[in-house]
């Protein structure tokens, strides 16, 4: 009789043998495939015309590849730990799942992608609107069948009818309202029915505790700038539509993972209830517009901006649009402009009533800015002040800056299915996702931690000494501050995002005096809602606030 003295206790002594010689096979392969991945990766790649191909990665699973469940569980920290993926200077390619993936980091390599006006999002966006959004399968059809990119003129390959053109249309009215004429009586709008709505709060010159300070800025920020988008009515009508909006946030990542009503009944029932207010404002504003209430910007009371008046003309024209299509596309938009905007300027507030001194320089800044009189101010009526100074004032950008540079959480997601894609002398193939991440450069200790920690939240990396007092610079930066991406696919609400951000928090801090009363804990970023921009706290804020004489 043989004796396996070495054999698993629960095997037969055969399959003993046999199971420690495929863990040995397994591991001698595993051990070769990053052997030979590394000698692949560091001996490069060109092509005859000269172009390079960039290399992979090396890694130990062949078709697990780099995939990792920490990029589940802790997606921000998997990122920046990832240094062999995302801590190169010249374009790489990653394997996630036999999926290959093209990385490009570092200033030069940034740059050259966001120059690269061939690069996309548009499928990405059909994507999360079919998934997350709930967008009816006719107009998905239409999604996927336009091929005819960006630009005025079509890709000539495309058959795609001029009225289904989805992302130009989508892309041109979009910068036509954030870049262009729409920005200014937005902006207005905005400016007032936010001061208005703060100047009303229910909050005396004794201490009004809250609950959470983040659906302070969820409700009291976000409403005023919905009326000035949309009008009054769907707040008016829906007044739980913000609730349901920011429900639906927190649970989307259960969309996006096509978890069944079942599993996943309040992101469901949060995205439900938003969609059917706004198709009943759609109804209701088909039934009520009168080409007479258009007033000299174009805009209306119903519609509230010309922007949604004329999508609902443009997807008119477009196959798969009904009334469902059009709620769940301006849900989306709507999701887009507040979801990044709202949360910075609530960070924004939380570090500068933390740090009393910061406080003192935001105060003195926004006094300075001033164009009412202040005599006649306090109770009497809401501050008023000189928009296009206040945005110049250094402390106040330098904090703005701060809290993008520390807190952003994502990427920046291109694909291109045109034929192969040249970047900088580097060759991209046809239909791959090609990203990058400001998380890295964000949190680069060469670059920001000469003073301080790269993890601690410190204005002055955008300040020198200047006239007397401060400037605002991101001379620091070396093109390594890139919150909203760059070149004509960066973020087009982005000035208005800024003008919003520092304008709330002027505002705020000249009104009112704020306690944080948070533990440091609940404080942290969350990850719940990581890849989409500005990470929240991962606790509630407990705070107490009073009004000030201003």
């Amino acid at each position: 009789m043989r004796v396996y003295p070495n054999a698993h206790p629960l095997l037969a002594p055969e399959l003993g043998d046999w199971f420690l010689f495929l863990i040995a096979g397994s591991l001698l392969f595993c051990l070769v495939n990053y052997v030979v991945g590394a000698v692949l990766f560091h001996r490069g790649t060109a092509n005859k015309s000269g172009f390079k191909t960039p290399p992979l990665v090396p890694s130990v699973l062949p078709i697990w590849g780099h995939f990792s469940f920490r990029m589940i569980v802790d997606p921000r920290g998997w990122a920046l730990s990832a240094r062999n993926l995302f801590g190169n200077t010249t374009p790489v390619r990653a394997r996630f799942l036999a999926n290959d993936v093209y990385i490009f980091q570092g200033t030069k390599n940034l740059h050259a992608f966001f120059r690269q006006r061939d690069l996309s999002s548009f499928n990405l966006h059909g994507f999360l609107l079919d998934r997350a959004f709930g967008l009816p399968a006719a107009a998905v059809r239409t999604y996927t069948k336009d091929d005819s990119g960006a630009y005025p003129k079509p890709y000539p390959e495309s058959q795609v009818e001029p009225r289904n053109r989805l992302e130009y249309q989508l892309e041109r009215s979009l910068h036509r309202f954030l870049l262009g004429p729409g920005l200014l009586p937005l902006t207005r709008r905005f400016q007032r029915a936010i001061a208005q709505r703060f100047y009303t709060l229910p909050i005396g010159g004794d201490w009004v505790p809250w609950d959470n300070l983040v659906t302070f800025f969820e409700q009291e920020l976000a409403a005023p700038f919905l009326n000035s988008l949309c009008g009054d009515y769907l707040l008016r009508a829906h007044p739980d539509f913000l609730t349901n909006r920011w429900a639906f946030e927190n649970n989307i990542w259960s969309m996006i993972a096509g978890l069944p009503r079942f599993l996943a009944p309040r992101a469901y029932r949060a995205r439900d209830g938003a969609l059917r207010a706004l198709k009943d404002w759609h109804v209701w504003a088909l039934q009520n517009f009168d080409p007479a209430m258009v007033d000299a910007d174009g805009d209306d009371p119903v519609w509230g901006s010309k922007f949604f008046r004329e999508r609902k003309t443009i997807f008119d024209t477009i196959d798969g649009f009904d009334l469902d299509a059009i709620a769940t596309h301006d849900l989306a938009f709507i999701w887009g402009t507040t979801n990044n905007s709202i949360i910075t300027s609530f960070w924004t507030a939380v570090e500068t009533f933390r740090d009393s001194h910061l406080l003192a320089q935001v105060r003195q800044e926004a006094a300075a800015c001033r164009i009412d009189d202040p005599a006649a101010g306090g109770p009497n009526q809401p501050p008023q002040f000189d928009m296009e100074k206040l945005l110049q004032q250094p402390v106040l950008q330098a904090i703005y800056a701060e809290t993008l540079r520390l807190r952003i959480s994502g990427y920046f997601v291109r694909h291109h299915s045109h034929g192969d894609i040249h970047i900088d002398g580097w060759r991209i193939p046809n239909n791959h996702l090609i990203l990058t991440s400001p998380m890295h450069a964000h949190m680069d200790p060469t670059i920001w931690a000469a003073e301080r920690p790269v993890d601690e939240f410190w204005p002055g990396r955008f300040l020198k000494p200047g006239g007397g007092g401060w400037e605002f610079t991101t001379e620091r930066a070396q093109g390594a501050w890139i919150p909203y991406g760059g070149g004509y696919h960066a973020c087009p609400g982005r000035h208005f995002a800024k003008m919003m951000i520092i304008f709330s928090t002027a505002l705020l801090t000249t009104m009112y005096d704020c306690e944080i009363l948070a533990d440091p804990k609940d404080l942290e970023m969350s990850m719940r809602n990581f890849g989409f921009g500005m990470s929240g706290p991962k606790g509630k804020v407990p705070a107490r606030l009073r009004r000030r004489v201003y």
